[in-house]
């Protein structure tokens, strides 16, 4: 079997799938439905692949491509998923999906919740344990997913999602960037968030 792994960091990912005695590409450019054509895959697996796959793409390979996101769907859809885990206090997690025509929005095909104490962890650490929970769950569960044992579930729930410029305001908020204490970005941001509801909110009044 050939994987395409579509990834800026696909080195955690090619020991579970070589493992099988499977053959691996990867790729971390944009790619036309020609390249994925040339390229012929059986699966494809995307983490933190920042770009579009074409509708013929996705249906050609419907249920054949799998999306690793670092949030407990359907929480967190979209761009920086941990950032808004702090900023809205929703639960920690990682997500093994299909990709679908939606964001986020694939049939979850497995799932596992994170316990991080933002009294201890900054928006980085924390970002690096999902990484870290997110590429054991894909080696744990991989091969599973690959022969058709793991059967995927429908998501029922479909919450907001955010895109990459939505952070922009907020992240300049916080005193140490990446490296601020969970906790302070915590305070700082559901402050602004709530200072941003009442503006609105008397715009609307007026």
């Amino acid at each position: 079997m050939h994987v395409l792994i579509l990834s800026p960091y696909p080195e955690a990912l090619i020991a579970p799938v070589t493992a099988r005695g499977d053959r691996v590409t990867t790729r971390s450019d944009l790619l036309s439905e020609a390249d994925f054509a040339a390229i012929r895959p059986d699966w494809i697996i995307s983490y933190g692949y920042r770009r579009l796959i074409t509708a013929p793409v996705l249906e050609l390979y419907a249920d054949r491509i799998v999306n690793l996101h670092i949030s407990l769907l359907p929480h967190n859809r979209g761009a920086d998923p941990n950032f808004w885990s702090w900023v809205d206090n929703t639960p920690k997690g990682v997500t093994l999906h299909l990709i679908d025509g939606g964001m986020d929005t694939g049939p979850i095909l497995v799932q596992r919740e994170v316990e991080l104490d933002p009294d201890i962890e900054t928006l980085k650490s924390s970002y690096v344990r999902l990484r870290q929970e997110i590429e054991d769950v894909f080696a744990r569960h991989w091969d599973a997913i690959a022969s058709g044992r793991l059967q995927p579930r429908i998501q029922t729930t479909c919450l907001p999602m955010h895109r990459a410029a939505d952070k922009t305001t907020l992240f300049a908020l916080l005193p140490e960037g990446w490296d601020t204490r969970a906790r302070t970005a915590m305070r700082l941001l559901s402050a602004a968030q709530r200072e941003a509801g009442h503006a609105d909110k008397d715009q609307t009044t007026n």
